[in-house]
């Protein structure tokens, strides 16, 4: 029972290690660069502050798509924009049964 317990205490422990985080994964890969271009000093803290900070190009954000009625709605505020409290209420809920 002993051997049990710690061998599921140490595999929880190490879990943490096995799963780089996409933050860890992009440290690793800055100060692979930095280290490729035998960056030391203040052009290091430069250079990692700016590896760091970039947004990574090949992981494009997909664009998300909305659900029908969440489309319904987004039209419906476009269309009632002007409007406030209980007319914009009053309108959006037309709006929305109407489609």
């Amino acid at each position: 029972m002993k051997k049990i317990i710690l061998l599921f205490g140490l595999s929880v422990l190490a879990m943490p290690a096995l799963a780089d985080t996409p933050q860890q994964e992009k440290m690793k890969a800055c100060n692979a660069d930095a280290k490729a271009k035998a960056l030391s000093g203040d052009a290091r803290k430069t250079f990692m502050k700016e590896c760091l900070g970039a947004k990574p190009a090949t992981a494009a954000e997909p664009e998300k798509k909305l659900t029908p009625q969440q489309q319904k709605m987004k039209d419906c505020a476009a269309k009632n924009k002007g409007l406030k409290g209980d007319e914009y209420k009053k309108a959006q809920s037309e709006c929305l049964k109407a489609k």
